[in-house]
């Protein structure tokens, strides 16, 4: 009795196990809940006794897989969030606090160890997904119904899950423990329960290697669409490289001396003090065998009658992947994310997705009133100034052929890549001009003033006085004083920069009564991502290195090529020569790619912690528009002025929230674990 009282509290590795006998793909599952420690350990015999249990047991470790499609800052059993984007300097959160929505707590700096309610259970929640892959590892060999065959493929699966709790446990709180490779038991001495960190290099290796055995065992291509979702050797090298890239990067590769102190009760660094060219190898040797094999592979939907005429150089408009023609370069971006390319399988771009994802209905953290959306995070000034004018420009240096206007409106709409009543865009007559000729990204993500929604599902007698327009003006049905007055609402929601994002809405969606949402899965891993990763890695070189049979060195022509594949994609023109032999240059022009191409995706958080810029984005100030502003002064609403709707509009930015701290439950339970500096 007293040894299952001192397991019950060791919450490091387990918080509490249900054995999953139903399908996670499936949105019902029946659930056999099992005792932690006791009757888990007798029954497990009969589960891994017969192969329709042992795979359901499976399916179950699938359920820790993170969801990139729900923004939710508390994660629940079967939904583990992706928090990232509202605590990030790409979008401001108009919550501070609650049962979800803390995020203003992290940009403030406020949450403590102690106080950490809405991200506190993700510690233990990826601990024991480790805890039930071990578990599976362990047992599979027992159930002598499946094949070896089924039985490898499996034990690939269980690694690969494995390898992603780890990452996903390193990119929240740094160097983590690595626990042992069984599952604990009555018997296990307490010394190997009182894991301390391992150092980010050890964690970095350690993951690798469970990946490499994923990418040796598990299938190449899934076996048909009820598989969607389920690990590939892809999905597993996406992994190995994003891991890979992070590793070599400053903040881990050498340039971390504000962490001097950050060591191992032994006293070694946490966090490598020396810088490695061999780490920017690795990660380019990593991506570039997932290039190979997918030389060409994003989403494309061809041209449509009214697809824009983009303005690029004339030898670039070759068809896609040698120039930006043939393909409609407005859907081939969003209907990734917005539920129009309904099947995954059909993506030749997605590499891991999570199919029982909240994407469908956590869009309404980001749609206007209007259509009863709750608009609780949004754009800052700063970041919709870095999207591109369409003719790739930055706003600073538009052209006069397609001109950065600061003022005036336009004076008629403008329909492209579609219907205007369905799945095309539309400008509106009556919108501020500095909106008007900027790239398609723009207008695929950033939801401004005057934005049109089709929102076909809203039955007629539902449509407001605005009709399906976003209008942001104080007395707008999308504005602050409709957010206080209405039933289903808080008064935070409401767009308090200006901006909300549309990247994730389908013109199906619509949240009043009797409206309907279009299925959505969330992305993890893509190949636009693996591109600039490559990109990124191959800028660092300083000479040809050899990683396995893989020879990589700054291959300039290569540079171009992927990096021009991800701006053919959305019509815009392509970098030069003059930019790739430019390692500086490339570095920024990647920084913000990376920012545009994968925007409110999860990435920009990691992108300007590992490359050491946060400390000077998430201290500017978030700038907006003036949303007091009621429609009688439209000129006073485009007053770009500091956030200023709730005094917790604003990021900060220092060392210790370079990493989240280790819930103080945990710190209590092991005595060898080190709380991050600076809690």
């Amino acid at each position: 009795m007293l040894q299952k009282k001192i397991l019950k509290k060791l919450g490091i590795f387990f918080a509490s196990i249900t054995l999953t006998l139903g399908s996670v793909f499936h949105s019902s599952c029946t659930f056999l809940d099992i005792d932690p420690y006791i009757t888990d350990l007798f029954t497990l015999d009969s589960v891994f006794a017969k192969q329709e249990y042992a795979e359901r047991y499976l399916y179950n470790i699938y359920s820790y897989v993170v969801d990139n499609g729900s923004f939710r800052g508390n994660p629940g059993r079967n939904n583990i969030t992706m928090p990232w984007t509202p605590i990030s300097d790409e979008a401001v959160s108009g919550y501070k606090r609650g049962n979800y929505h803390n995020y203003a707590l992290w940009s403030n700096n406020e949450l403590t160890p102690e106080n950490f309610y809405g991200f506190d259970n993700r510690y233990a929640l990826f601990y024991e997904g480790i805890r039930k892959a071990n578990t599976f590892l362990t047992r599979i060999d027992e159930c002598k119904e499946a094949g070896p065959v089924q039985i490898s493929e499996w034990k690939g699966e269980a690694s690969f899950i494995k390898a992603l709790c780890y990452f996903e446990l390193m990119l929240a709180y740094g160097p983590i423990p690595i626990v042992p490779n069984y599952p604990v038991d009555f018997d296990t001495p307490m010394s190997e329960l009182m894991v301390e960190r391992s150092t980010w290099d050890e964690c970095s290796e350690y993951v690798e290697g469970l990946l490499k055995t994923s990418i040796a065992l598990l299938p190449e291509f899934i076996m048909d669409k009820s598989s969607i979702g389920k690990a590939t050797k892809n999905s597993a090298r996406a992994v190995l490289s994003r891991l890979t890239l992070y590793t070599a990067s400053p903040l881990f590769n050498g340039q971390n001396g504000e962490f001097a102190s950050f060591r191992n009760k032994a006293g070694v660094p946490l966090l490598n003090p020396e810088k490695s060219m061999e780490k920017w190898a690795k990660a380019a040797a990593a991506a570039k065998e997932l290039v190979t094999l997918k030389s060409n592979d994003l989403y494309t939907v061809p041209a449509m009658v009214n697809t824009p005429d983009v303005p690029i150089p004339e030898n670039e408009k070759g068809n896609f992947p040698n120039g930006a023609g043939g393909i409609d370069h407005y859907h081939s971006y969003i209907d990734m994310f917005n539920g129009e390319c309904v099947q995954a399988s059909s993506n030749i771009e997605l590499l891991f997705t999570k199919q029982g994802s909240d994407a469908s209905e956590y869009g309404r953290y980001m749609d206007p009133g209007m259509i009863d959306g709750w608009s609780g995070f949004y754009f800052p000034q700063r970041i919709v100034d870095m999207y591109y004018m369409a003719d790739g420009r930055d706003i600073s240096n538009s052209s006069a052929q397609y001109p950065y206007e600061q003022t005036g409106y336009t004076d008629r709409d403008s329909t492209f890549s579609g219907d205007r009543m369905t799945n095309g865009y539309t400008l509106l007559a009556g919108t501020r001009k500095w909106y008007a000729n900027r790239e398609i990204r723009f207008y695929a993500t950033v939801a401004f003033n005057n934005s049109f929604y089709p929102s076909v599902s809203t039955p007629p007698d539902r449509v407001g006085a605005d009709g399906k327009v976003a209008k942001y003006f104080a007395n707008s049905i999308s504005g602050k004083e409709a957010a206080a007055q209405r039933p289903s609402a808080q008064g935070e929601e409401y767009a308090m920069t200006g901006y909300l994002c549309r990247k994730f809405n389908h013109y199906e969606d619509s949240w009043l009564p009797n409206g309907r949402r279009k299925a959505k899965y969330g992305i993890l891993y893509r190949m636009a991502e693996v591109y600039l990763n490559y990109v990124e890695a191959m800028n660092e070189l300083d000479g040809s290195y050899t990683v396995g049979e893989i020879t990589v060195s700054r291959d300039q022509a290569e540079m171009k090529r992927c990096f021009n594949l991800i701006r053919y994609r959305v019509g815009l023109p392509g970098i030069t020569d003059a930019d790739v032999a430019n390692q500086q240059r490339m570095r920024e022009l990647i920084a913000r790619e990376r920012l545009l191409e994968m925007m409110w995706e999860g990435r920009r958080y990691f992108d300007t912690r590992r490359n050491k810029t946060a400390v000077v984005h998430e201290n500017e100030p978030v700038m907006g528009l003036d949303v007091s502003a009621r429609t009688q002064d439209p000129e006073r609403f485009y007053s770009v002025i500091k956030a200023t709707e709730r005094p917790y509009l604003y990021k900060v930015f220092s060392t210790r929230q370079t990493f989240w701290p280790i819930p103080k439950g945990e710190i209590d339970k092991n005595y060898n674990l080190i709380q991050m500096i600076g809690y």
